[in-house]
């Protein structure tokens, strides 16, 4: 709500300060050196909280949250990524945060062929207990998230507006049934509309949350590149679908294949790359509804990942004895947050 202070400084701000509440505590001498403009500093230490009533009276509402980065409740994938959202606005089911999520994203206007194979991907991802997260757009996003539903899927859209508008308009049906039997994320406060850089932080977030990212069409200077960028530089596997030479919509994707992108013909080329499937298979259309987490238990859940995590490395992380981390592992494992697997423990 400050102009003049974005994500990344936001996080600088939190950290070099040690919370956000001491933000605003700080003397004006201890927000100069944290380098901010006199503007800024004018407007952190006359800022009115009764600002926020309406906001936080949003997320008091049924199937509505807001986690803020360091909550329990906050995806530990997302957490990963160079900057971070500093807090989500959740609409729906926000346990499918912690689900393991594939991306799929594409043209705005794909070809017949490019929503065929959204259709056909979609619906294999959600057999196999995958969420599919998209971006809400026109043409291959707005097809994900349908083919998962009428698949009986999980899929999480993130929007680029705040969780009060929908964008674009067409999609509020969409919307609606998404957040109905899934959910809509996003960044933004419920009633800001979008901007010149909306997309960008969005599909920041996208690439955050999954564990890859799929492109299905996409021209040379499509903004689903952007996404399959973000996607690896928080090191997380880009997948690819090639087409024609001919089709300017393959260009991209074979673009992508020419910097490592996996060339991806079937589902079973994503899959061979997750382990948390291939030892675990989900039903489709089953609940992630697991036993309600202390506060200790959800800060050393984190210390787990979505794919194979040695024990001595869950040990070096979390700080504790090997018997303690023996213990809390075989009681997550029974309430059924992670899984046993040969090397290792793999979050659920």
């Amino acid at each position: 709500m400050i102009a003049g202070i974005g994500d990344v400084g936001a996080l600088k701000l939190i950290e070099r300060l040690g919370s956000a509440a001491a933000i605003f505590t700080a003397s004006h001498t201890q927000l100069q050196q944290c380098k901010l403009k006199a503007s800024v500093i004018e407007q952190i230490q006359a800022f009115d909280f009764k600002q926020v009533d309406a906001i936080v009276g949003w997320g008091d509402q049924p199937d509505r949250s807001i986690i803020p980065l360091g909550s329990p409740l906050y995806p530990p994938q997302l957490a990963q990524i160079h900057s971070p959202p500093i807090v989500l606005f959740t609409l729906g089911n926000p346990e499918l945060l912690f689900s393991p999520q594939i991306a799929v994203v594409g043209s705005r206007r794909p070809s017949a062929q490019g929503l065929e194979n959204t259709r056909a991907f979609c619906e294999h991802l959600c057999q196999q207990g995958i969420t599919v997260t998209s971006g809400l757009a026109n043409g291959i996003d707005g097809e994900a998230h349908r083919a998962s539903l009428s698949s009986n899927g999980l899929t999480i859209a993130v929007a680029g507006t705040g969780l009060n508008r929908v964008y674009p308009a067409n999609h509020r049906e969409l919307a609606r049934q998404i957040a109905s039997k899934g959910l809509i994320i996003s960044e933004k406060l419920p009633d800001q509309s979008v901007n010149a850089g909306s997309f960008p932080q969005r599909n920041r977030i996208i690439a955050g949350l999954s564990l890859g990212t799929l492109v299905v069409e996409a021209a040379l200077k499509s903004g689903s590149l952007i996404t399959a960028k973000c996607a690896l530089e928080a090191g997380r596997e880009v997948y690819a679908i090639p087409g024609s030479i001919h089709s300017p919509l393959s260009k991209g994707c074979h673009n992508l294949i020419k910097q490592g992108a996996k060339l991806t013909e079937t589902v079973e080329d994503i899959i061979e790359d997750l382990p948390c499937v291939l030892t675990a298979q989900v039903e489709p259309g089953v609940s992630f509804k697991k036993a309600a987490l202390e506060q200790e238990d959800a800060e050393f859940l984190k210390h787990i990942d979505f794919e194979i995590t040695p024990i001595d490395t869950i040990v070096a992380r979390s700080k504790l004895t090997v018997d303690a981390v023996t213990n809390k592992l075989l009681t997550l494992e029974l309430e059924g947050w992670v899984i046993n697997s040969a090397g290792g423990y793999i979050r659920q």
